[in-house]
């Protein structure tokens, strides 16, 4: 069968997933490392951009307009981003709260699409914002100095960034160890690494291959605590801190696929909850999530890392 992409022990026996997600139903087969643990795809099709039509969730978000800060407040932005982590309870403040982000700090979000994450901190106070996509078709310029790279990361300076992020990017890149190495380039010293994934969990033992996180053949690697700190050890980076951050759609979209419903449906758009599942249902599924989240067994996680000098 081969060895694994990650650690080079031994692959378990192959298994064919479907292609569900736009429903063609195409089967790509995947194998499980018999050490790390790590779900990945035997062989990455040669047409993979088919599959990623100009529908594709993250080619359409809406962007905010910038609102620039008042000069008062972008003098001492630090400190009123400081003080929001104490008081702000939002996605981005939770999500950077680990780290501590300033203001000041210059970050980048790799995979970004067309920016809406970077427009939305900028919003927020966070001053020196930029994204790259080497995927869309050109790049984005929204003023204020917030812009979206047409970028490989090798072509970014070295050393230029406090912060990278990856949200569901990570597992879409067929050599997740040469891009960290790109990473570690980009980062300054003791900058860090926020990668959010899906990972090999509760939701994998229960739905086996009609777990919608697989999402074949899109996702390349579905990867586990131990795989990453391989990863992240040959790179030059060190976990600080792992939190798990599933949601019930890791029940929800998992029965539609059982049930050989796709996600997206006939009219190319994507399917709600709603439509399929009761409040109750999706409340369970919810207080099922957060009790996985707390025994570090959801579908889904954030892992902050920090590059060592």
């Amino acid at each position: 069968m081969g060895n694994c992409k990650i650690c080079d022990d031994k692959l378990g026996d192959a298994f064919p997933i479907r292609e569900m997600m736009l429903g063609t139903r195409e089967e790509f087969n995947y194998a499980q490392c018999t050490g790390c643990g790590t779900i990945q795809i035997l062989n990455i099709p040669g047409n993979i951009g088919n599959y990623y039509p100009n529908y594709y969730y993250s080619f359409h978000h809406k962007i905010p307009a910038l609102i620039q800060l008042p000069l008062f407040k972008r003098i001492f932005k630090d400190i009123r981003i400081k003080k929001k982590y104490r008081q702000k309870d939002t996605d981005i403040f939770n999500y950077l709260r680990p780290i501590q982000t300033l203001a000041s700090h210059k970050i980048l979000d790799i995979g970004c699409g067309s920016g809406k994450l970077i427009c939305e901190m900028f919003n927020l106070g966070f001053q020196n914002v930029q994204g790259t996509d080497k995927f869309i078709e050109a790049g984005y310029d929204y003023g204020y100095g917030v812009k979206v790279f047409k970028k490989d990361l090798s072509e970014l300076k070295k050393k230029s960034y406090n912060l990278l992020m990856m949200h569901h990017v990570f597992e879409h890149m067929d050599n997740p160890a040469e891009e960290l190495v790109k990473c570690h380039r980009l980062l300054k010293d003791d900058g860090h690494l926020i990668i959010r994934i899906p990972v090999v969990g509760k939701a994998w033992d229960i739905y086996k291959t009609d777990w919608i996180q697989l999402d074949a053949p899109r996702h390349f690697f579905l990867h586990t605590v131990a795989s990453m700190k391989i990863l992240a050890g040959k790179a030059g980076f060190v976990i600080d801190n792992v939190i798990y951050d599933s949601t019930a759609f890791q029940f929800w979209g998992s029965e539609l696929y059982k049930r050989d419903i796709p996600f997206v449906n006939e009219n190319k758009e994507y399917r709600l909850p709603t439509d399929y599942y009761s409040t109750e249902e999706l409340d369970n599924y919810e207080q099922l999530a957060s009790g996985l989240n707390k025994e570090q067994q959801g579908d889904s996680a954030i892992f902050y890392l920090t590059k060592r000098r």
